[in-house]
């Protein structure tokens, strides 16, 4: 068929709209959505897996990470194998189950929870006048006080155990029933069915957090069964409605242990009722198993000094995130012993940065608030630093490359022929020299940056050997001593190095290699991942831990973390990602023991970098670059 010219500029036109809305639909699925100024009403202090919200003027769900505010209105979903633990600000903390989803709304003197579907426990603060009244299908549940947990699926109508505190329940025919503690109620369509808990739950209880030693641990259940009721068996599921049981055996007696692996569990007991004729159930209580997370002080590094000359230097003190943990105490003292703390604060993130700490040696640590019941919080050991006056600014000092190396025409080509040195926040701007002979007399190229890392223009600079120096410039304009000589060779190819034998006693010895990236500028336009990849050599590790950070202002965050047993990870969701400086820490496991660790850094930039000259790049990542561990 032979289209004419207008049948052609209609088809095209309709094409190019069909592709433009295409795009702004994939572009709003996938943008982050500001919470602005609507109100903060609680927060998610712990999840696993994935858990959304979505704002009550939207349509878009967002996924929600530990520590992520929850505000009026929003619906909260989660997702198969998902939970989370909400706190809101008057105290009450609800528990979501996997497959699960209401909606909150604060508005006015009667807090209301919309229940859709799943499972979920609610913890009235006592002390706290209001009800929290839960809605769900023309059915209603007064709250008082006290714990409940309410459970709805296709197969069944709502039902309620009350664990603690009193509950007033009212039907969709209008009529309502006090629920008191230990009894259960089960929403039908004929009315309301008051129960008596044959089995009450003693341990372990709701929200239980277990550690593994190392693979598994031994977990002990106990329960109080009510005269008359017989033949009691234990159930263990990985989900809450128990489809996927894998523990169902008879028992005796009011209790029984068994060894468990990592993973989150729901277990009930039932039992026949007194006629024998029907089996009944307790409540059904969750609690978690998981691998002991290594906990430490990252930096600054034991024995790091910090010098100065006119102002106090940052120092910006991070230590390891924690899943199981919604909140860190840090503790800096000048004594060995922490007594007499000059700062204490408690805060969610993992880093905090001071910039008036004067002269003299300090001394730190971290306690991790647990977010289960019943769960030790934990410290890190105690570090120091110590903060010094000097005359003279330190001289800037070389990172990268490593001195005599080669830098081939591919790196260049691929922008990951940087020179890198070791900055400091009291210098203004440094003046950097390449030269083609030792003693610096015949200048190739040079070039003053405010950044503590520069690309050179090095087609102007050509092929052969070179010799670089540096001078740094302070704010009222005094110059450091010149930098050491750094000397490479810019080659087309670089020569493959002949392998060196290694002594007989080290060939075992465990090695890890930062791969990619590293000392890079990593291209991100056009492409779906940030991919990491590491080599380890003499040993085969359990598990990787992988830290990523991002450096802005003098600050480093972490913005994600994977526990991976692979050598390699894709990060795909590049939302957290903005352009700039970052670095990553990897730590090797072999059998559950810290082996290994290493730093690796990078710059990410667009296709757009390219095309920018030296002068044109504001470094503004911090002035103090990341150091890799040896």
């Amino acid at each position: 068929m032979n289209l004419d010219k207008r049948d052609r500029l209609v088809l095209f036109t309709l094409l190019g709209v069909a592709i433009l809305f295409s795009i702004l639909f994939y572009l709003d699925l996938n943008r982050k959505i500001g919470i602005g100024d609507r109100e903060v009403v609680g927060t998610i202090f712990f999840k696993n897996n994935i858990v959304q919200r979505k704002f009550e003027d939207e349509v878009i769900w967002e996924k929600l990470e530990n520590n992520s505010p929850l505000t009026n209105k929003d619906t909260i979903r989660s997702e198969a194998f998902s939970d989370a633990l909400i706190r809101l600000k008057d105290g009450t903390e609800i528990n979501i189950d996997e497959n699960s989803m209401f909606n909150l709304d604060l508005t006015g003197e009667e807090p209301n929870l919309e229940f859709t579907q799943g499972s979920l426990e609610v913890k009235k603060d006592d002390s706290k006048p209001n009800q929290l009244k839960i809605t769900s299908s023309g059915s209603e549940i007064n709250v008082d006080s006290g714990n409940v947990k309410i459970e709805k699926s296709k197969e069944r109508e709502l039902s309620l155990f009350v664990e603690k505190g009193k509950t007033t329940v009212k039907h969709q025919d209008g009529k309502s029933v006090a629920v008191e503690e230990g009894k259960k109620a089960e929403f039908k369509k004929t009315g309301i069915e008051i129960k008596k808990i044959p089995v009450v739950l003693l341990a372990p209880t709701s929200q239980k957090l277990f550690f593994t030693d190392p693979d598994d641990v031994s977990v002990n259940f106990k329960w109080k069964q009510e005269p008359g009721y017989g033949d009691p068996n234990i159930e263990i599921s990985r989900s809450p409605n128990f489809q996927m049981t894998f523990i169902n055996e008879k028992v005796e007696g009011t209790g029984s242990s068994f060894r468990l692996k990592e993973g989150t569990f729901y277990w009930r007991i039932k039992v026949k009722n007194k006629q024998g004729t029907d089996f009944e159930f307790s409540e059904t209580n969750k609690f978690f198993v998981t691998k002991l997370e290594s906990f430490q002080g990252e930096s600054p590094e034991p024995g790091t000094v910090f010098p100065f000359v006119q102002t106090f230097p940052l120092v910006t003190l991070t230590w390891t995130k924690l899943t199981t943990a919604n909140s860190y105490q840090l503790v800096l003292s000048n004594s060995p012993k922490l007594t007499n703390p000059i700062k204490q604060l408690e805060t969610s993130a993992n880093q905090i940065s001071y910039d008036d700490l004067k002269e003299g040696t300090y001394y730190w640590k971290v306690v991790a608030k647990s977010s289960f019941p019943d769960t030790k919080d934990r410290e890190s050991q105690v570090l120091s630093f110590t903060i010094k006056k000097q005359n003279t600014i330190p001289t800037p000092k070389w990172l990268r490359p490593a001195n005599g190396s080669e830098i081939s025409s591919d790196e260049i080509k691929q922008n990951q022929a940087i020179l890198i040195w070791d900055g400091n926040a009291e210098l203004k701007s440094y003046q950097l020299k390449i030269a083609n002979d030792p003693k610096m007399k015949n200048i190739v190229f040079s070039e003053e940056t405010v950044s503590n890392f520069l690309v050179p223009n090095w087609n102007q600079i050509g092929k052969g050997n070179f010799y670089v120096t540096l001078i740094g410039k302070s704010k009222e304009g005094k110059e450091t001593e010149t930098s050491s000589i750094l000397s490479f060779t810019v080659v087309d190819k670089k020569k493959k190095p002949e392998p060196e034998e290694e002594p007989t006693e080290n060939k075992q010895e465990p090695k890890l290699e930062m791969m990619s990236p590293n000392g890079t500028i990593v291209q991100m336009k056009g492409k779906s991942s940030l991919d990491f990849q590491w080599k380890v050599t003499g040993t085969t590790p359990d598990r990787y831990d992988l830290v990523l950070y991002q450096h802005t202002a003098d600050k480093k965050t972490a913005i994600y973390k994977i526990t991976t047993k692979e050598s390699k990870h894709n990060l795909k969701d590049l939302g957290i990602l903005d352009e700039g400086a970052f670095s990553w820490d990897l730590s090797v496991y072999k059998d559950s023991n810290l082996l290994l660790s290493r730093k690796g850094s990078f710059i990410l930039a667009l296709d757009q970098f390219k095309s920018l000259k030296p002068t044109d790049i504001e470094f503004i990542s911090p002035k103090r670059l990341y150091k890799e561990k040896r």
